[in-house]
C-alpha cells in the first residue's frame, strides 16, 4: 500500500500500527500520483447529486454521480493515454442499484467492451481485491439525509480509505 494512503487510516483507526513494506512509495508510484487533479486520492463534491430508489430491489442510485464517474474515467484515459489502464480500474459503490446504473452509463458512453476492461462491484464484492485506481460512488445525497449507512462506522471508512485511490463523495446537502 502507498504510504500516503495508509498514513491516515493507520493514525485514525490503528493507533499508528499499520506498516508499509520497504520502499512502497517507489514500488507503487504511478503517473497520476503526481498529477494535480488526481494525486494519490481525491474526494470530489458532487453537489447536484440526489439519491433515488433503484428499479430493482431495495437499493438506491444517484444518476449525477454516475455522470461524474463517467467523466472522471474519460479524463483519466485522456490524461494518461500512453498508459494501458485496462483491468487496472475499479468502480465501486455500496449499493447494487448504483453499480447497475454505473455499468449502464459506462456502456452507453464507451461501448459494451468497457464492461470487460473496468471492474464494477459493490464494496462487499470487492473486498480482497486491488486495483490501481478506484472510483468510489457513495450515492447518499439529498435534502434531509440523516445517515450515510456504510460510512457511519469506523471500519467502513477505514476499508474505503485503504482501497481507494480516487473517490467520489456526495456530502450531506
Amino acid at each position: 500500500m502507498r504510504p500516503d494512503i495508509s498514513q491516515l487510516p493507520s493514525r485514525l483507526f490503528y493507533h499508528g500500527r499499520l506498516q508499509d513494506g520497504p520502499e512502497m512509495a517507489i514500488k507503487t508510484q504511478q503517473p497520476w500520483h503526481s498529477h494535480p487533479m488526481f494525486g494519490t486520492y481525491r474526494f470530489l463534491n458532487v453537489s447536484r447529486g440526489q439519491e433515488q430508489q433503484a428499479v430493482t430491489g431495495h437499493s438506491i442510485k444517484n444518476k449525477v454521480e454516475c455522470q461524474v464517474a463517467v467523466a472522471l474515467y474519460a479524463r483519466i484515459r485522456q490524461e494518461f493515454s500512453s498508459v494501458d489502464l485496462d483491468f487496472r480500474i475499479g468502480v465501486v459503490s455500496m449499493y447494487r442499484g448504483q453499480i447497475l446504473e454505473l455499468q449502464r452509463s459506462f456502456e452507453q458512453r464507451f461501448g459494451r467492451d468497457i464492461l470487460g476492461k473496468v471492474h464494477f462491484s459493490t464494496v462487499d464484492g470487492f473486498q480482497g481485491q486491488e486495483k490501481d485506481i478506484i472510483i468510489l460512488s457513495c450515492v447518499r445525497a439529498g435534502p434531509g439525509l440523516q445517515s450515510v449507512g456504510f460510512l457511519s462506522g469506523k471500519h467502513g471508512i477505514s476499508f474505503l480509505l485503504r482501497m481507494s485511490l480516487i473517490n467520489l463523495q456526495t456530502p450531506d446537502e
